[in-house]
């Protein structure tokens, strides 16, 4: 392919994908989140034993005060622990659920 045909290629793509991304995400809203100095997303969530779960930690290492948050209500401050050189958040959902499916958003807070 020559320049100019993955040129065209590539705006033709663009064009295909531009209303339908805009349709699509139309209707997008954020999840609010709690209030705070620093707000970081719990994102990659892994089962710990029995109801508990953990979540690494990249952010907010060691800092005195960190709470932890289910959507806007505070859980507290977690437990913090290391492993193999990484750090991370131990916690349990409110009702025990299973936090990676109960379609609640989690929170470390800095207030």
């Amino acid at each position: 392919m020559t320049e100019k045909q993955v040129a065209l290629a590539g705006a033709a793509l663009f064009a295909a994908y531009l209303p339908i991304a805009l349709w699509t995400g139309r209707d997008f809203v954020p999840a609010p989140k709690p209030p705070g100095a620093m707000v970081v997303p719990l994102l990659k969530i892994e089962a710990g034993s029995d109801h508990s779960y953990r979540s690494e930690l990249f952010t907010l290492r060691g800092r005195a005060g960190v709470m932890l948050y289910e959507d806007l209500r505070p859980l507290g401050a977690g437990r913090f622990f290391h492993e193999d050189g990484r750090m991370f958040v131990g916690f349990s959902a409110s009702d025990t659920s299973d936090p990676r499916v109960n379609g609640r958003n989690y929170w470390l807070v800095l207030p």
